[in-house]
């Protein structure tokens, strides 16, 4: 938004019949002052504006690469994974927050809306269905899975050698009885 300079048109209240005289006083000794500073001083002697961009974090070697005694890479990997761990807290946020919106609008629009309402399920996202909402809740559903089995049951201090654990077990688990969710692999004989 361009600098309000005043000159391309006066300001708001200028011809009031009471405050007008107070405005054009306030306006000439207040902001005209201001104006005159940033123009003169402040907008000549800035340079060239330079781009802001998010901090880039550099990744260090993750748990699995540091060594047992080596307490500084452990900590810089706990910082890390403490880092990763808000940012897929707020793509899960975000991503939870775009279902919500577009279950509210399309709960209510087009044919749908006329007429009594509905008994039972207004929104239709079961498996085939072909409503604009489905992708974005299969979207989210994913994340918030992958979100589960990555930081789920550990508690808010968590460490990331909990978490390489969880993994570890994780690992072994499916290994040994197939995907968790599925049931155990029965033996065979």
């Amino acid at each position: 938004m361009p600098l309000w300079t005043g000159e391309d048109e006066p300001p708001l209240g200028h011809d009031h019949p009471m405050l007008g005289p107070f405005v054009r006083f306030a306006y000439s000794t207040v902001i005209q002052p201001a104006v005159w500073f940033r123009k003169n001083v402040v907008e000549p002697n800035r340079g060239e504006t330079q781009a802001w961009y998010h901090r880039r974090y550099r990744r260090v070697p993750t748990i699995d690469e540091c060594y047992v005694d080596d307490v500084v890479c452990r900590e810089e990997a706990n910082v890390q994974f403490q880092r990763d761990w808000r940012v897929d807290q707020e793509i899960v946020s975000i991503l939870r927050g775009r279902m919500e919106d577009c279950f509210f609008y399309e709960k209510g629009t087009g044919i749908a809306s006329l007429g009594p309402p509905k008994e039972g399920v207004v929104i239709d996202v079961s498996e085939g269905s072909q409503h604009v909402c489905k992708p974005i809740m299969d979207t989210y559903n994913r994340a918030a899975k992958n979100f589960f089995i990555k930081y789920g049951e550990m508690g808010y201090n968590m460490r990331v050698e909990h978490a390489f654990m969880k993994q570890k077990h994780r690992l072994m688990w499916e290994r040994r009885h197939g995907e968790i969710g599925t049931g155990m692999k029965k033996d065979e004989e």
